[in-house]
């Protein structure tokens, strides 16, 4: 799935300039100076931004001025949202806050035309004062908006637009030769109460800080390419909500018969729950399950599963619900990513037997396809370290794969990396599924990690339940999973701790599901189409009692595909299995009566035979 904050990254702002000059000569400097300065002003507790734009006009050569004639048009963006109200909404929002002045803040004549909805606004200032040398020409535009922001209790995402890598910052007009220099500088401001700051981009940057502000400076050359992206805060928590309603299967054995003869209907499910994880200290506590799961197990790959056994002549709901705390380092504290050797890094994973796994081929991530070996060679060709060649892949698959929405509503049938690396519309499945194979044909161990990402507060009112995502995790020694989300489609890799989001399951071969359902009765996979999960950020103070909560570790995890437990599921699921609960017992009845009878008979023929000896008896 996508992130709706990751489609803004591709709406760049368009700037028009009108120039007329009175004479042609080639000054040995720029004859005109414009500079585009953006202002992101954030207030801790708030969801809106104060967006400002200070448009500066100057004159460097006395030989030239800018004229009355024309105007100057702002471009302010909508940012793509799943239905066209919002968008609506949002920008009328805009609207009601936009003011347009001049540098003593003086109201300047404006006039706006709205774009196709996705499209935009434009904001045309007409030309309200000659531009001469010493004078310089001053245009504000504010405006409020929630595109910008996301804030999820003590959890702040800030970001903006990325220059088009060809923009350009020198301007020659072709006729008179003059030169116009122009820059896009951006800063955040933010106040003295905002959480820690836990990610920033791009990573060159400056600062300014006092007592009650601190101000984050990006320069224009360091935005080419480059979205804006500053995150706030080190911890989050979520409550998740399993629902699922079993059905009836079974039409034959009456309900009323239900406890009496459970072993004939049952029905066996096993649902994953969320699973913990070291890379963001993900820890897991348990509310409520119902009904009680027979068995609750643990994988090898750390993947919680409950098995629950219920009538299958009447339909059952299962409910499970409990928290989730998830946390991340502080930009101070960041928790470093080893950058390893390459030829070194994959000596030693080559060496550890329990590794192998995560670099082999399935049906999906064929990796020993010669378009996927082929690919995967070119891409760590000339690279020395292993987060080089991460980079490279990440790169590629972007480059090759096309983000498309719409298949997210659709039934998306799986095809795997090669199909997916001969480009076309994607979501996360194909965007996961192509790195996986190209870094296990590397040699480095990869697996698919599923979870839940862009979650808010809001999601609670998603009766259909979250989406699930995919991404990739590979395995570095001296950190462990690390995850990486090539669904993330910027040049600032999405990689390492992320708390917008959590971890469900992780699988190491070609399965994506551990749902799961047992019967002997005739059902189809759409038996499970209404099993769904709500997960949404809460405070502790929405916990009632903590201490009533289940611990992983106040659990006895049992083994996974145990001999008592296949046998317990084919007796209960199967149509052979029902038939020895009936036959089985007759069996050792009729066995019963058989050795009764065989032993009433001996018992018999020995009373005869004392009666006629003491008769022979003299």
């Amino acid at each position: 799935m996508r992130l709706n904050t990751q489609n803004f990254f591709k709406i760049f702002l368009t700037f028009s300039f009108l120039l007329i000059s009175y004479k042609g000569i080639l000054a040995q400097s720029s004859d005109f100076v414009i500079q585009n300065n953006t202002t992101l002003t954030y207030t801790t507790g708030s969801n809106v931004i104060d967006f400002t734009t200070e448009y500066i006009r100057e004159v460097m050569n006395k030989k030239y001025l800018y004229s009355t004639q024309g105007e100057k048009i702002f471009h302010i963006p909508d940012l793509p949202q799943t239905k066209e109200y919002e968008v609506e909404i949002e920008r009328q929002f805009k609207l009601d806050s936009l003011t347009v002045t001049d540098e003593k803040g003086k109201a300047i004549l404006y006039t706006v035309e709205e774009l196709e909805l996705g499209d935009g606004i434009y904001v045309k200032v007409p030309n309200y004062k000659q531009t001469i040398y010493g004078s310089p020409y001053r245009i504000y535009v504010r405006y409020k908006t929630h595109d910008l922001v996301k804030m999820v209790n003590d959890w702040v995402l800030i970001q903006s637009h990325a220059l088009n890598k060809d923009t350009i910052f020198e301007q020659i007009d072709p006729t008179t030769g003059t030169k116009t220099a122009l820059s896009y500088n951006l800063k955040v401001v933010t106040d003295a109460t905002i959480p820690p700051l836990a990610k920033i981009y791009p990573s060159t940057y400056r600062t300014e800080e006092n007592d009650e502000k601190t101000i984050y400076y990006f320069d224009s050359k360091d935005r080419l390419g480059q979205s804006i992206y500053l995150e706030f805060g080190t911890q989050q928590l979520y409550r998740f909500e399993l629902k699922y309603t079993a059905p009836k299967t079974d039409e034959i054995v009456p309900e009323r018969y239900s406890d009496v003869i459970s072993a004939l209907s049952t029905n066996i499910y096993e649902l994953s729950l969320p699973r913990e994880l070291s890379e963001t200290n993900q820890k897991v506590k348990i509310e409520k399950i119902i009904p009680t799961p027979t068995r609750i197990t643990m994988d090898e790959e750390g993947n919680i599963n409950a098995k629950f056994e219920v009538p299958a002549n009447q339909s059952t709901d299962i409910y499970i619900s409990g928290y989730i705390w998830v946390e991340q380092n502080s930009l101070i504290n960041k928790r470093e990513i080893p950058n390893l050797e390459f030829t070194k890094y994959v000596e030693d994973i080559s060496k550890d037997s329990k590794l192998s796994k995560y670099t082999s081929a399935t049906k999906y991530w064929e990796v020993n396809d010669p378009f996927i070996v082929e690919e995967a060679r070119k891409l760590a060709t000339d690279k020395t370290y292993l987060m080089d060649i991460v980079r490279s892949d990440y790169k590629y698959v972007n480059e090759i794969l096309e983000y498309d929405q719409s298949k997210i509503a659709e039934n998306n049938q799986r095809i795997g990396a090669k199909a997916a690396l001969q480009g076309g519309g994607s979501v996360c499945m194909e965007y996961a599924d192509s790195m996986i194979a190209l870094l296990r044909a590397q040699g480095i161990p990869a697996r698919a990690a599923l979870g839940y990402a862009n979650l808010d507060v809001l999601s609670k009112t998603n009766e259909s339940g979250n989406v699930r995502h995919q991404w990739v995790q590979i395995w570095v020694p001296e950190y462990g999973w690390l995850s990486i989300d090539p669904t993330y489609e910027s040049d600032n890799m999405k990689i390492g701790q992320d708390i917008e989001g959590i971890l469900w399951e992780t699988f190491y071969d070609q399965e994506l599901s551990s749902v799961r359902m047992y019967s002997a009765d005739t059902v189809s996979s759409e038996e499970l189409s209404d099993y769904k999960i709500q997960i949404y950020a809460v405070t502790n103070e929405d916990i009632k009692d903590e201490n009533s909560l289940l611990s992983y570790s106040d659990i006895t995890f049992e083994a996974q595909n145990s001999t008592g437990d296949i046998v317990n599921t084919l007796i209960k699921t199967t149509t052979v299995g029902k038939a020895l609960i009936v036959v089985l017992p007759i069996s050792i009845v009729l066995v019963l009566l058989i050795a009764l009878a065989s032993l009433t008979t001996s018992l018999i023929r020995r009373a005869k035979y004392r009666k006629a000896s003491r008769t022979l008896q003299p």
